[in-house]
């Protein structure tokens, strides 16, 4: 589990990282993507490096997602999976809000980096 504390320039990185959080209920990937591909050198480094945790842990859950894919036993297994990954998701996403709001350290599980 990466930890980071954040030391935000001002409100408005504060306000960039918790949108980018939220988005990520709901899109997975591709809020936390556009952050760290177009905002690495308008904000803090704290709210670049939550933007890219939460990307490799949003790209592991929908890379872990894709199972469903597979005929018959990856339906099986996704009727499981997948409103556990959501859940599991919405409970992390969250806690992650909390950290940011309160300005401790935010801890997001990311068992693989893949930026």
């Amino acid at each position: 589990m990466k930890q980071i504390v954040p030391a935000f320039r001002d409100e408005n990185d504060k306000l960039i990282a918790v949108a980018v959080i939220l988005l990520s209920m709901f899109f997975f990937f591709i809020p936390s993507l556009i952050a760290v591909l177009l905002c690495k050198k308008y904000v803090s480094e704290s709210t670049y490096e939550i933007s890219k945790m939460l990307f490799n842990y949003e790209l592991f859950i929908f890379l872990l997602s894709l199972i469903c894919i597979i005929p018959i036993i990856g339906w099986l297994i996704g009727l499981i999976l997948i409103p556990v990954l959501y859940i599991w998701n919405i409970i992390v996403i969250v806690l992650a809000l909390c950290s940011v709001g309160k300005g401790s350290a935010v801890k997001i599980p990311v068992p693989y980096e893949f930026v």
